[in-house]
């Protein structure tokens, strides 16, 4: 049996890039900041659950934050990514040397020449961590039920918050003009057949993202949607024995379709502090201190330490409140561009290999626009903008999260300084708004209709500029209150365009539009990296973070 864990301690979600904050009505309170662990009533740990948590035991990952949901659909910030990975697969997954896409729960799967019809074919050798099997039933009931969140939790709620990842992919709800998903059937035990209106060129690879997880059937409850989140249950080589505030406690699913991992448990430790994260390292309290930040990088070098980076893929950027009295006049947004100094940012607070950018795709995807406007930093062409745009003093509230390390935000609060000090120099008056991350970051800040400013980024969960650009400027949403059809328009026709080049072009075109209306700032494509203690020799890194704990090699 799976462990139930307290429902309002997880359903407050909060996102690295964009998150899915459901709100008090199902977090039990604002944020879901009272969480606690609890058993499920008719379960208890296994005396080899009990024994995996003990120190000497487990691998222990120095996470950053909280896991805030371990429904796989609503799982968007990253750290509760990392956990619903182990406990939950896709139905495909990468390859971890090439990067390719490749079979996990599906053993193989087909696309019609057409590229509207995906046919799954699953293994049929996998159970639940219930014991119940994998079957086509199961996976048809999942991809159902991603496309009804709105029904499930309220349509008003999730209108409230970013872009669930199932819209993100599909285009909109079940049922709703933009969603391409027509409809999704078992054509047999182990098959099941997706029918699109529309192509989705990239679905293969954004079925690979967390959020697709396949939960068992026994956790499936219309009446009472976030059973799944309190009874984790999933195929994954892992499951839960404890969550709560202070760690995620894992163990090995002993009958996974893979065989048993290396590693017999895992525990995910919150540390949201970089020092924290390094004196727990060095005193060997942690084996994985990951998101090193610039001013912990020379103590590890100093120490010997063997230290892993990523690739390149997130972004960083400044949001704007476009419904913002003053921010939703285009030259005030253009002059905070032309204020931040980019350059001087990324050699004060990123680790080296970090670059400074003004469009949000990072250049490994190859569809950066040589003709999108690039507005290098300048103080004077900053002060002419305002100056033009009747700018006189007025107040400008600049939400940024304390207490936080994500994989494109090291260090928020010497970044908000400088960011701060950029504009003010100009004569922008800015009023900070600080909020700590775990406290409900991302509910206040897009509660706040007053906001001006907000320091945000996103980690690509996929090789394709739609994971970028879908989930933020898709639909008009809270974070930025931009509404551009035509930006929709080319991002729906992108998606469904076969050819590569063509498809590539239609991308530069939305980076230009997004760089001439400016609803956001683009400022660095951080590289990010982790540190292994003695008793690890090798991480499975990646930069999509899809990086499963089966592949931790011990020492």
């Amino acid at each position: 049996m799976t462990p139930e864990i307290d429902r309002r301690r997880l359903l407050g979600l909060a996102s690295a890039a964009g998150t899915l904050a459901l709100g008090s009505r199902l977090a039990g309170g604002p944020g879901g900041s009272d969480a606690s662990a609890a058993a499920h009533p008719d379960s208890q740990p296994s005396p080899a659950s009990q024994q995996s948590g003990d120190a000497e035991e487990a691998v222990v990952v120095a996470g950053v934050s909280a896991v805030r949901s371990m429904d796989p659909a609503l799982a968007v910030d990253t750290e509760t990514e990392r956990v619903c990975r182990q406990v939950y697969e896709s139905l495909l997954g990468v390859d971890l040397d090439t990067g390719e896409t490749t079979a996990l729960l599906a053993r193989d799967w087909s696309v019609s020449g057409d590229g509207l019809t995906y046919e799954f074919r699953l293994r049929e050798d996998v159970t639940f961590h219930d014991g119940t099997a994998l079957d086509a039933d199961v996976v048809v009931a999942n991809i159902r039920r991603w496309g009804r969140l709105d029904t499930l939790y309220g349509a008003g709620i999730l209108s409230r918050t970013m872009t669930t990842p199932f819209v993100a992919v599909f285009g909109g709800f079940l049922g709703e003009d933009a969603c391409a998903l027509e409809s999704i059937e078992a054509a047999d035990a182990t098959t099941v057949t997706l029918t699109l209106s529309d192509p989705i060129v990239d679905l293969p690879q954004a079925l690979t993202m967390a959020p697709f997880g396949i939960a068992s059937a026994e956790t499936l409850d219309d009446d009472d949607p976030d059973l799944v989140a309190r009874r984790p249950t999933g195929t994954g080589a892992y499951r839960v024995v404890e969550i709560d505030d202070e760690q995620a406690r894992l163990e090995a699913h002993e009958d996974h379709w893979g065989g048993p991992p290396q590693v017999p448990a895992v525990t995910v430790r919150t540390l949201p502090r970089a020092f924290d994260r390094l004196r727990e390292l060095q005193r060997g309290a942690v084996d994985v201190y990951d998101y090193i930040t610039a001013d912990t990088l020379r103590p590890l070098v100093q120490s010997g330490r063997l230290i892993l980076q990523r690739d390149p893929f997130s972004v960083l950027y400044l949001g704007f409140n476009l419904d913002h009295p003053v921010m939703s006049d285009v030259r005030i947004r253009e002059a905070v561009a032309h204020a931040v100094d980019r350059d001087s940012l990324v050699q004060q607070h990123f680790l080296e290999g970090s670059r400074a950018t003004r469009q949000f795709i990072p250049a490994a995807l190859d569809v950066q626009s040589d003709d999108a406007e690039r507005r290098e930093h300048s103080r004077s062409a900053a002060e002419e903008l305002l100056a033009e745009a009747g700018y006189d003093g007025e107040p400008l509230p600049f939400y940024y999260p304390m207490n936080a390390t994500r994989s494109y935000l090291p260090q928020p609060e010497a970044i908000f300084a400088a960011l701060a000090a950029d504009l003010a120099a100009v004569g922008l008056r800015i009023e900070p708004r600080p909020v700590p991350w775990d406290d409900g970051y991302l509910d206040t800040m897009l509660g706040d209709e007053q906001r001006a400013m907000h320091l945000l980024g996103r980690n690509g969960g996929y090789r394709s500029p739609h994971s970028f650009f879908g989930p933020l400027f898709q639909q008009t949403g809270p974070e930025f209150r931009y509404d551009s059809a035509e930006v929709r328009d080319m991002l729906r026709e992108a998606r469904s365009t076969l050819d590569d080049e063509e498809r590539a072009d239609l991308y530069r075109q939305v980076a230009e539009h997004i760089a001439e209306d400016l609803p956001a700032l683009p400022l660095v494509h951080p590289i990010s990296g982790l540190a292994l203690g003695e008793d690890v020799s090798a991480y499975p890194m990646s930069p999509v973070l899809i990086e499963p704990f089966r592949e931790i090699t011990l020492s």
